[in-house]
């Protein structure tokens, strides 16, 4: 991810260049999810090693679900709690 402010609802706010590209606040390319891209618009990391290729990216620039295979359970990991009058757990 690009160096990027937020909104007060926690939505990016990119910026553009003098040429209309966006970029983060250190003056680096990033596409409309705030992921920083190379000249091809490869997702790269900080160093400029390309991460995701633009082919593997979705129609709408994010980067793949790591493991779209896994089917994970919040039930499997939640402990039982006491349930104070409000129905919040108790720590």
């Amino acid at each position: 991810m690009g160096n990027l402010d937020k909104d007060r609802n926690g939505n990016i706010i990119i910026r553009r260049d003098k040429d209309n590209q966006m970029v983060d606040k250190n003056g680096r390319r990033v596409n409309n999810k705030g992921y920083l891209i190379d000249k091809d618009g490869n997702v790269i990391n900080r160093d400029g090693k390309v991460m995701f290729e633009l082919f593997s990216l979705s129609k709408d620039n994010e980067i793949p679900k790591l493991f779209p295979f896994l089917k994970f359970n919040i039930d499997d990991i939640k402990g039982d709690y006491e349930l104070d009058p409000l129905s919040n757990p108790m720590l």
